[in-house]
């Protein structure tokens, strides 16, 4: 019978076995050590790393409906400002609720005696109803002392209202509680003479808060500004008390610490001890509300996986055992493995495979030469041919690059050869007309009546301004497009005085180009005194060419320059009531050259101008989509008062 041990003795590949099978149980058997001491904290990062995205999640899923809310009153809060009929206000109360379907209700409520016709109370107010939305005027009620009116007008800002019940008898109310977002209305002189307020249901924010949990005990809460529950799991215990009530300081120490962090406006993770549980707090703020939310989970929840690891214990052992086994088997054909590689890398090679390298080995022993020298030889041979690959790589690019560039320039020969003859007949059309009104006033001046004299000479002055507005649009887009002209904002103009001086202009130097009556009007809700720092020629020529192809393309005969401020802007609005801009057209309407029209009057080249004067001015010049009464224009150029 052979003795083992000199069987182990004489076989290369069983010492070799031997070795590789006692490394490995050393090895088994201090991992198995390091899983035992840190399972049970990487169980608790993980865990804590699972509550904190999850309350990150309900956090901003919260954020997001309150941003909502937030964005809705901003949209139209100008607009209800700038429109305090009764009408209106009922009208913008609507749109929030419709636009917004997450907002429970919006009301908005003016100052005593705000409408004297109406009484001393004006609240319009519409409410989500199941499928339904309804708006009515408020019953008359006094409104002045709730909460969500008389706090944003004490602090004169937009405040978040802790969520309320809002039930007034005799009129119509939300059925549920709710959170409200305030914002005090201003009149032009500063007074606040009402609040918009926009509603957001309790229900919501705690679906919001309450849909996830990562374990099956845990639970959601959140306190408003006093510390009071808005969102719990026992619900005797909303709004009515606070994190502090039937509270033992000295039994329940960290319950307290809680609650102070969290009105604190704190982030972080807090262990609790109530009744004998302890419980892993991880909380957020909500700082725009002034409110706070807590995930709370027990350590039993966080540990269930620790404490069923013992479970897998057994069967890692006997998988590590094998998977030894296995490896050993594997390291002793891995000895022959070289000459398998030699022949099936050959075939690859033949195939057309270059890139699939072979390693190379510290064997001294003629198959360790041999399989250096095959990989030294696979990877010359890959070198070459990744080269010629490159090579073929790079001329087609530059093929395609050539191709690229051939096309271009047959474009750009393309729209030169278009604007040149459009540029030709626009002129040639009002300069053949000058010229043959001249004619006939040298040849026939004494014969023609003088009533005719005024009209050649009225259809002559046409022609001239509307060459000349060609002209000048053609030196404005070379100064452009050379960059000789680099605008200074140097002039100080008064706001409403320009713009009426701009119209005013416009009247005098290219009213006779239109063949229709019009009627311009200026709308303007900035103080008598505003003064901004712009450049005076620059910003008539834009209003100008705004004012112009309003009055090309109106359909009646009014356009409007609405004039407004915001923070930082002051922007002029150029409204007519035309068809519109094609919304296929919209994205192309300010390129060099675009014609809504190829047939109409025109070079392509006047909002284009105005778009590059106006960034240059440190604005911009858009068209607003949301109108649909025609055409509105926006000029936003900076504020920069003096």
């Amino acid at each position: 019978m052979t003795n083992p041990v000199s069987y182990i003795r004489q076989s290369l590949a069983q010492r070799i076995s031997v070795g590789i099978l006692i490394g490995m149980l050393v090895v088994f058997v201090v991992a198995i050590g390091w899983v035992a001491v840190k399972s049970k904290e990487k169980v608790r990062k993980e865990a804590y790393q699972r509550a904190e995205c999850l309350l990150d999640n309900i956090s901003l899923r919260v954020i997001n409906y309150l941003d909502e809310a937030e964005v809705a009153t901003h949209n139209f809060y100008w607009q209800a400002q700038a429109n305090m009929q009764p009408d209106s206000l009922l009208a913008y109360s609507r749109r929030v609720v419709e636009l917004n379907p997450h907002v429970n209700s919006c009301s908005i409520t003016t100052e005593p005696d705000f409408f004297p016709q109406l009484g001393r109370y004006f609240s319009a107010y519409s409410v989500r109803k199941g499928d339904s939305i309804e708006t009515v005027r408020e019953a008359e009620y006094e409104y002045f002392e709730k909460v969500w009116y008389k706090t944003p007008r004490e602090v004169g800002k937009a405040v978040w209202v802790d969520p309320f019940d809002d039930y007034n008898e005799g009129t119509l109310s939300s059925e549920v509680m709710i959170a409200s977002y305030c914002d005090p209305l201003y009149s032009s002189d500063g007074r606040i003479i009402g609040v918009f307020s926009t509603d957001i249901s309790l229900p919501l924010l705690s679906e919001a808060i309450t849909a996830e949990k990562p374990y099956p005990d845990s639970y959601t809460l959140m306190l408003g500004k006093d510390g009071r529950y808005f969102v719990h799991p026992e619900a005797d215990r909303l709004v009515k008390t606070t994190i502090f009530d039937e509270v033992d300081p000295l039994l329940q120490p960290g319950l307290i610490a809680l609650g102070h962090e969290m009105l604190a406006g704190k982030s972080g993770v807090l262990d609790v001890t109530a009744n004998g549980v302890t419980y892993i707090c991880f909380y957020r703020p909500i700082p725009q509300a002034g409110w706070s939310i807590a995930l709370v989970c027990t350590e039993d929840d966080i540990f269930v996986s620790y404490n069923r690891l013992t479970y897998f214990v057994v069967p890692l052992v006997l998988i590590g055992l094998l998977l030894m086994l296995y490896f050993c088997r594997r390291t002793v054909t891995r000895f022959i493995a070289p000459l398998e590689q030699l022949s099936g890398q050959a075939r690859r090679i033949a195939d057309g495979h270059f890139d699939e390298h072979m390693p190379s080995t510290e064997r001294p022993d003629v198959i360790g030469r041999l399989q250096n020298n095959f990989a030294t030889m696979q990877a010359t041979l890959d070198d070459h041919v990744g080269r010629l690959q490159a090579i073929n790589a790079e001329s087609e690019q530059r093929n395609q690059e050539l191709s690229q560039a051939s096309q271009n320039a047959i474009e750009a020969l393309r729209q030169k050869s278009a604007f040149l003859q459009d540029m030709s007949h626009q002129i040639r059309t009002p300069l053949n007309i000058i010229l043959g009104f001249a004619q006939v006033l040298r040849d026939n001046f004494g014969h023609i009546p003088e009533n005719e004299i005024k009209e050649i000479s009225d259809t002559m002055l046409k022609n001239t301004i509307s060459v000349s507005h060609m002209v000048n649009k053609l030196m404005a887009a070379a100064t452009i497009i050379d960059k000789k002209e680099k605008v200074k904002r140097h002039d100080i103009i008064n706001v409403n005085e320009f713009a009426q001086s701009v119209v005013d202009i416009f009247r005098m130097n290219y009213g006779v180009l239109f063949d229709k009556t019009f009627i311009l009007t200026i709308d303007s809700d900035l103080p008598a005194t505003m003064n901004i720092f712009t450049n005076r020629d620059i910003l008539t020529k834009i209003l100008a060419e705004l004012l112009d192809n309003a009055l090309k393309y109106t359909t009646g005969d009014t356009v409007t320059l609405r004039v407004r401020g915001g923070a930082r802007i002051v922007r002029f609005m150029v409204e007519d009531n035309g068809p519109g801009i094609p919304e296929e057209s919209r994205d192309s309407v300010f390129m060099q050259f675009e014609k809504l029209d190829d047939f109409g009057e025109g070079l392509g080249l006047g909002l284009s101008i105005s778009k590059q004067f106006a960034v240059l001015l440190g604005g911009d010049l858009y068209l607003d989509t949301t109108y649909t009464g025609g055409s509105r224009f926006v000029l936003e150029v900076p504020r920069d008062e003096k």
